[in-house]
């Protein structure tokens, strides 16, 4: 198994949510109120970001810097944390976008694939995973030309 997840929350587990209601959205309202400590957050400092995807057959790596950078630093502070008790299952394959944000003490990798919510790690260590936004996803991906 490569690490592509899919997330189930305890809301679709428990047969809460109705059809045609992702979990992801259910999730999302239950988290409305949310928020992360100052420490999870990128600083605005920071005015460059690594994109990566890793497909099943090639990657594309790319740097962006000024507004651009500043975009992904906004949308990514604006994720709110996946609720307690979200249940994750490991699926083959897919591919995966991997966005670094370095600053001169601390630095931030954000991991999501196919079907997962954003892995984050902070020097290192994990934090908290997150709930992706259509903003978010489609940000990452137009860096790298998907």
């Amino acid at each position: 198994m490569n690490g592509v997840r899919t997330t189930i929350t305890t809301l679709a587990a428990a047969g809460l949510l109705s059809g045609g209601v992702g979990a992801a959205a259910a999730a999302s309202a239950t988290t409305a109120g949310a928020t992360r400590p100052p420490a999870e957050h990128v600083p605005r400092t920071i005015h460059r970001a690594e994109v990566i995807y890793s497909g099943t057959t090639q990657g594309t790596a790319r740097t962006v810097r000024g507004r651009q950078a500043t975009r992904l630093i906004t949308l990514f502070d604006a994720l709110r944390p996946e609720p307690p008790g979200t249940v994750h299952c490991d699926l083959a394959g897919g591919p995966t976008i991997t966005v670094t944000f370095r600053g001169a003490h601390h630095t931030w990798v954000a991991t999501q694939s196919a079907c997962t919510n954003v892995q984050v790690a902070r020097d290192g260590k994990p934090l908290p995973t997150l709930l992706p936004t259509n903003a978010w996803t489609h940000a990452t991906y137009r860096v790298v030309g998907r």
